[in-house]
């Protein structure tokens, strides 16, 4: 598994997941509106984060599932 380190809540993945399958980040891709929802341009691991801005649909999912523990 890719995560080290990156941790995230169950509860907030949902949350995206929801509003993702709302359309409320119509105009950007799966990869890229993660990136933006969780502010992961504050992480200083940029180098792990690789792909996954310009990564969508379910490439994206299998990205996120793979880098992120979610808990």
């Amino acid at each position: 598994m890719m995560a080290e380190g990156f941790a995230l809540e169950k509860v907030a993945y949902l949350e995206f997941q929801r509003l993702l399958k709302t359309g409320h980040f119509a105009h950007q891709r799966t990869g890229q509106a993660f990136y933006n929802h969780f502010n992961l341009h504050r992480l200083s691991d940029q180098q792990a984060l690789a792909g996954l801005y310009a990564a969508d649909g379910r490439q994206a999912i299998k990205l996120i599932e793979r880098m992120f523990v979610i808990e």
